[in-house]
């Protein structure tokens, strides 16, 4: 290698490692400035404080309402769907207390009664599935006690119902419990209702215009049937006789504690008689009593104007 060719070569190399260095001194001052100009700067800030860790609420705790105990039941095919309707609310209004469904299936148990405690006894006791499943002990339940009037039986009993003597208010509970059964339409309900009503009812429903929908017929009918009874009331608190007030007792004169015999009475008269006879007496007294014994104006209780004409002359 050509020695002037090594020389420019070595130059060139010293060249290089004094740009190096002037450029690393130039990074190491950019470097310290921009670190000095950071801390001014964050000098000059507000200092916003680190953010809190957010503590965990407590679960909030509410108390559960009261719900009353549905009344027991005994097995009675007309109140199984409302008796399991009233176990469901207590269940869904206090679900903290019923969690499981063999705490349901206990409550539902501990409320039942007669033939029902003993379809459930039964069912407890032969270890079946439905004693963990609230919903299979519930149909189960329905099977054997939920009877409901439906269909083809809804309709029968439906044109055999009649008001009767009930009131109209009475006797429309038994007619919806039965139409919602039936599925007939508004405008047939509408018509086997209004023939089910008391002859003075349709009297007054007569004498009104259609009704829309059978709410509005049986509400316009209730309010008829109640004026009627209050109408019958008043009346018949008119035609009642005023019953007569005494007198008090203090006005009306007291009423002799016995009266005397025939025998009591005779001494008396008999004394008297006696006594009579035995006067003397002038002729003009003796006619005057005569006359006055004989047309009965002087005559003791008790005595015949025969007997005291007798002794007057004697």
């Amino acid at each position: 290698m050509d020695p002037a060719d090594t020389e420019a070569f070595r130059r060139a190399i010293s060249h290089q490692q004094a740009q190096l260095g002037q450029h690393d001194q130039a990074l190491q001052e950019i470097t310290s400035s921009l670190r000095e100009l950071s801390l001014s700067i964050a000098s000059r800030l507000p200092v916003t404080p680190a953010p809190a860790v957010p503590v965990p609420s407590p679960p909030v705790s509410f108390r559960e309402p009261f719900i009353p105990a549905p009344e027991p039941y005994g097995g009675d095919l007309g109140r199984c769907r409302s008796f399991l309707l009233q176990c469901s609310l207590v269940f869904e209004l206090q679900p903290q207390t019923y969690t499981s469904d063999k705490a349901r299936i206990a409550y539902l148990i501990g409320s039942l009664r007669g033939e029902a405690l003993t379809w459930a006894t039964a069912v407890w006791e032969r270890g079946s599935a439905a004693c963990s499943d609230y919903s299979m002990f519930t149909e189960e339940m329905r099977r054997v006690f939920d009877h409901p009037v439906r269909g083809r039986e809804a309709s029968q009993r439906l044109l055999l119902l009649k008001q009767g003597s009930r009131s109209v208010a009475a006797f429309a509970i038994e007619f919806r419990t039965l139409a919602v059964g039936s599925g007939w339409n508004e405008e047939a309900l509408q018509g086997v209702f209004l023939n089910a009503l008391g002859n003075d009812i349709k009297d007054e429903l007569t004498t009104r215009e259609e009704s829309s929908d059978l709410e509005h017929l049986i509400a316009l009918a209730i309010r008829m049937d109640n004026r009627l009874r209050e109408r019958r009331r008043e009346r018949a608190s008119r035609s009642a006789p005023t019953p007569v007030s005494m007198p008090p007792a203090a006005s009306r004169p007291p009423f002799p504690a016995s009266f005397p015999s025939r025998q009591e009475r005779r001494p008396a008269f008999e004394s008297e008689a006696m006594q009579i006879g035995r006067m003397h007496l002038s002729p003009e007294e003796k006619e005057r009593r005569i006359l006055a014994r004989a047309s009965g104006d002087f005559l003791p209780a008790g005595a015949s104007s025969c007997f005291w004409l007798t002794n007057s002359v004697l």
